[in-house]
């Protein structure tokens, strides 16, 4: 069972930074815009979802990473066997 959404991982993927050019791209001028413009990009990439829960839910980092990190055991785990 899958503990996380794909958003969610290419998120983690870019924090480490290893998401690809487009995402990335898209991440930082999430970041640069003022509120205004973060809301249009959400509009037309509701993948943002997730800059927007990781801004404004306390704890949604941390409890991300943990998934992400149970996510990579259960992966390494399956392709053992």
């Amino acid at each position: 069972m899958k503990d996380i959404h794909n958003d969610e991982l290419e998120f983690v993927y870019y924090k480490m930074g290893t998401a690809g050019s487009f995402r990335t791209g898209l991440y930082d001028l999430f970041w640069k815009a003022d509120m205004r413009n973060q809301m249009k990009l959400e509009a037309a990439f509701p993948e943002l979802w997730v800059l927007r829960k990781y801004t404004t839910e306390s704890g949604y980092w941390e409890g991300l990473q943990q998934r992400y990190k149970n996510y990579r055991e259960n992966v390494v785990d399956q392709n053992n066997y």
